[in-house]
């Protein structure tokens, strides 16, 4: 005689409607957290992209207005929106070793040799020995020059012997009047004119973008570096006498030989918004770049 089965016990609706409850409460926190997780990692990751930008900016703008001289090195501001300055970035220096009523022969120290053959030439500048002030004279040609000029005729000035890093120095003519103060062992340099401008981003039509402009009196290679940055982005200017506290001015001076460097607000952006955000995260980044030959007066 087998033993009497009993039927098994199921779940009760009741018991199935709270596990899913229970789990569905469960999965909704999980999936919250995840979320929350990814957003905060977007946002950090727009932090950093941002950060980027600014951080780029600056390293590229250091390079050529460090090098700016605090008289004469200022060409343009904009004085309206502060979103571009204009200075002449010296290229090489040399020994002038013969003038003429036109022309200035110098032998130049090593310099790149592609840097040279591209360069959009602006013009030279003569070294006063009393003031340390640069006279400059814009426009004209450059070009290659026997070497002649510097090594006969009891001209003993061969700067254009110096080897660095595998280049040598040069010896080169440019044109155009001379300053009255030159003299064949004048300190002297050639310079192209570089503008930084903040403007309408090819990439970000509706953004900042930061552009580097080399220009000459033909011609101008536009680049845009970097981006977006927001329309808050520009330029203050460190001035000759000292400000209070040496703080800068947002008030472009009516001579630009005063400048003797420029505070950068660099407003930079991410190029991405992180969902649930109203726009992308900012990192505004505030840089001072002093020229190097500067006097304070």
């Amino acid at each position: 005689m087998r033993p009497r089965s009993h039927a098994r016990r199921g779940f009760s609706l009741v018991e199935i409607i709270t596990a899913l409850t229970i789990l569905a409460v469960i999965g909704g926190a999980m999936t919250k957290m995840m979320l929350s997780q990814t957003r905060g990692y977007q946002y950090d990751a727009g932090a950093r992209r941002s950060r980027t930008v600014a951080r780029s900016a600056m390293n590229i703008m250091i390079t050529d207005l460090r090098m700016t001289q605090d008289n004469g090195g200022v060409s343009y501001l904009d004085a309206t929106d502060h979103r571009r300055v204009d200075v002449r970035v010296p290229l090489a220096f040399g020994v002038v070793c013969e003038v003429t009523a036109g022309t200035v022969a110098m032998a130049i120290t090593p310099v790149d040799s592609f840097q040279l053959a591209t360069i959009k030439y602006g013009g030279y500048a003569v070294r006063n020995p009393t003031t340390g002030i640069y006279s400059y004279v814009a426009g004209g040609t450059l070009s290659s020059a026997d070497v002649s000029k510097c090594h006969g005729g009891g001209v003993s000035i061969w700067a254009d012997t110096i080897t660095m890093g595998g280049r040598t120095g040069k010896v080169i003519e440019v044109t155009g009047a001379p300053p009255g103060i030159t003299a064949v062992g004048s300190m002297a340099m050639i310079w192209q004119t570089v503008s930084y401008a903040f403007d309408t981003s090819k990439a970000f039509p509706k953004r900042a973008g930061l552009y580097r402009i080399v220009s000459d009196a033909a011609s101008a290679d536009t680049n845009e570096l970097i981006a977006p940055f927001s329309w808050s982005a520009r330029f203050s200017y460190f001035t000759n006498p000292a400000q209070a506290k040496d703080t800068a001015t947002n008030t472009a001076p009516a001579d630009l030989n005063t400048v003797r460097g420029l505070k950068v607000l660099l407003a930079a952006e991410a190029a991405d918004t992180v969902p649930g955000y109203s726009g992308p995260k900012k990192s505004p980044l505030t840089t001072a770049v002093f020229f190097k030959n500067t006097r304070i007066q």
